[in-house]
């Protein structure tokens, strides 16, 4: 058994009924009515702020967040206003208000990269209730939901330990509350666990709007080791301030690898008021590697809970319609891989037809988004990470959607590939346009690559030679503009209203004539500038960085 686990919790809350408003007075009716309008206009919509978030918004948040302190000493030895006593005088103890508050930054944290509200509140009332629970669990060494009275406990302190016990997540063995949600709750990756992920369904529970955390040291085996909890049962926000068509963790969009590790399943939490979650026999799941079109297919045959898995619970964790589903192990997941997920088989409550659902998720290392290398003095040997003011912003824009993705090396003063801008170039048309990625045969006999192949079907580039693409040669400035050209056009941009070819750059003549009508019409639209003395030096190869900036102008378009 693992050092770090969490137990799944097994009892249900009980859903609480509204009261009936009486008409009292015309003055209560109006401020009813004042008071659902603004309800309404406050609503969350989940799946609308999943799609918002961009990389530069998620660092903020972790930087807002994540402490920088993950010490046990920080937990356990300052985290007290009173120490819980284990031994017979059986004192729960008390956590500081400081650190509760690290314990609600790390269930926001998770909820923000899921869409959901990040306004989870400490509810105080709870905090000998939950520090009870802890203290039982120490007491006796173990996780229990249902632990017995330790002989000389009084009958009220053990009550509501017990009470506290039953309606949370526990886990023992994290450092700190960031690590018990982060990596023992969300992840849910035990063989325990897997087939419900409960305490993460309970964390993502749309309607949470407080918890309550309880911890307390004791023995397991020989070491001493922290046994915490949170609250898990609160449904006191507002019916229909969340409204939301799923809850997928890893969440569709951007997605920090810091949260994720490469066991966990993935989950997606369905609305029941509209999937129908009576009719599930027939749900599978199609998993697609966007870098390499590698397959994975989920059905009800995959049942290894330690390898390939797939399910669909209804249990009342939370939301009563879960699909869980893992690739079977092991399985690495690196920055910039991105996952089409397809489902099947669903139904509509409401009219019983069949629907399907399919979003992208697209892991990135947010701690090296909050790195400025940029800022630093310039190595007088090799840059390999610096980027000059001129193109500074322009990068930033195209990493903040996910544009740079098949980029390889940090130095960005150096040459472009063929491969290398036609792989940007794809994915800022795939941004702009939705276009579906669906198997596809190369036409290229040098690269087998989907995303260059999909753009020799869309027209966005052409080969060198017969079969040939020549992935690796670098890019010419003259190559470029043909490219950039075909991008607009195809994202529907229109050339007609342009003068034609000119002669506005000084060495006009070197352009060759086949590049000319393109060079002219980027450089009227603003995609492209002079190079010193007003030259457009054709033949020169492109910089990484120049291409950062006629991309992101491009964008802006």
């Amino acid at each position: 058994m693992d050092k770090k686990i969490a137990f799944r919790k097994l009892a249900k809350p009980i859903r609480s009924k509204g009261g009936i408003l009486t008409i009292a007075a015309a003055a209560a009716v109006l401020m009813t009515t004042i008071l659902s309008a603004n309800a309404a206009y406050a609503k969350h919509n989940v799946n609308e702020h999943v799609q918002q978030h961009t990389r530069a918004e998620i660092v903020q948040k972790m930087k807002e967040y994540v402490s920088e302190r993950s010490d046990e000493e920080y937990l356990w030895e300052e985290a007290y206003e009173e120490k819980p006593d284990i031994n017979s005088s059986y004192s729960p103890g008390k956590l500081k208000e400081a650190y509760i508050r690290e314990g609600l930054k790390a269930v926001n944290w998770v909820r923000y990269l899921a869409g959901l509200p990040d306004d989870i509140e400490a509810d105080l009332t709870l905090g000998n209730q939950q520090q009870a629970a802890a203290l039982l669990n120490a007491v006796h060494g173990e996780l229990n939901h249902y632990p017995t009275q330790p002989q000389g406990m009084s009958a009220s302190l053990y009550s509501l330990g017990a009470n506290g016990a039953k309606s949370s997540n526990i886990a023992y063995g994290a450092d700190n509350f960031m690590e018990a949600v982060v990596d023992l709750y969300m992840a849910d990756s035990s063989t325990g666990n897997i087939d419900r992920v409960g305490h993460r369904r309970w964390i993502l529970n749309p309607s949470m709007k407080k918890t309550m955390f309880g911890a307390a040291l004791g023995q397991s085996g020989t070491h001493e080791v922290a046994y915490s909890n949170m609250y898990s049962f609160d449904k006191s926000r507002p019916a229909g301030e969340v409204t939301y068509e799923y809850i997928a963790w890893p969440a569709a969009g951007q997605f920090p690898l810091e949260v994720w590790h490469d066991k966990d399943p993935w989950s997606i939490s369905l609305n029941p008021d509209i999937y129908d979650n009576t009719k599930t026999s027939s749900v599978t799941v199609k998993m697609t590697r966007q870098s390499d079109g590698k397959v994975w297919s989920f059905s009800a045959e995959d049942r290894d809970k330690a390898g390939k898995y797939f399910t669909v619970d209804k249990g009342g964790y939370g939301i009563p319609y879960c699909i869980i589903f893992r690739p079977d192990l092991p399985m690495e997941y690196k920055a910039e891989d991105q996952f089409h997920i397809e489902v099947t088989g669903l139904y509509n409550k409401g009219s019983g037809q069949p629907l399907s659902l399919s979003y992208d998720t697209q892991f990135f290392k947010a701690k090296q988004e909050t790195e400025q290398p940029i800022e630093q003095p310039m190595s007088p040997t090799v840059n390999t990470v610096q980027i000059s003011p001129w193109a500074k912003e322009d990068y930033q824009k195209l990493s903040e959607h996910s544009l740079l993705e098949g980029l390889e090396g940090n130095n960005h003063a150096s040459q472009i590939s063929r491969k290398e801008f036609t792989y940007i170039a794809f994915n800022l048309y795939k941004y702009k346009s939705g276009y579906e990625m669906q198997g596809i045969e190369s036409p290229f006999s040098d690269i087998d690559q989907d995303r260059v192949s999909h753009a020799a079907r869309l027209g966005l580039i052409q080969g060198t030679s017969e079969g040939k693409f020549s992935p690796e040669q670098k890019l010419t400035r003259q190559e470029a503009v043909i490219m950039l050209m075909n991008l607009y056009k195809k994202l529907g941009g229109d050339v007609s209203a342009l003068k034609g070819t000119s002669s506005a750059f000084a060495d006009d003549a070197a352009i060759a004539a086949w590049a000319k009508q393109d060079a002219y019409a980027a450089y009227q639209l603003g995609l492209i500038q002079g190079m010193g003395k007003n030259q457009f030096r054709p033949k020169d190869n492109l910089t990484k960085e120049q291409a950062y900036v006629m991309l992101a102008k491009l964008l802006d378009k």
